[in-house]
């Protein structure tokens, strides 16, 4: 199952990085973030994409918030989670989650 369809599965907005129709809220935004690589000896070992999920909000909601982290770890996924960011031009809450 791909980030993307386990997100669906909560039955909220999801959209791969930049989206030019308004969302929803609260909606997910899947945003690639990078590669985590070790190298040696002229090869690589490990090569992992990283991936942050961006969860955009008005209104407080700690039971969605379990779902999500429920979610990445049943589905083997390890995260970061940031505090509640207010972005005051659009009047909403972020959090992101670094998987």
């Amino acid at each position: 199952m791909t980030v993307f369809q386990m997100l669906q599965t909560l039955g909220r907005p999801v959209a791969y990085g930049y989206h030019s129709t308004e969302q929803e809220l609260p909606y997910f935004c899947i945003v690639g973030s990078g590669q985590d690589q070790f190298q040696a000896d002229n090869t690589y070992y490990l090569v992992k994409d990283r991936t942050q999920i961006e969860y955009y909000f008005k209104k407080k909601d700690p039971e969605l918030e379990a779902e999500i982290e429920t979610l990445l770890l049943e589905n083997g996924f390890r995260y970061d989670k940031t505090e509640d960011i207010y972005i005051e031009d659009q009047d909403v809450f972020l959090i992101y989650y670094d998987i």
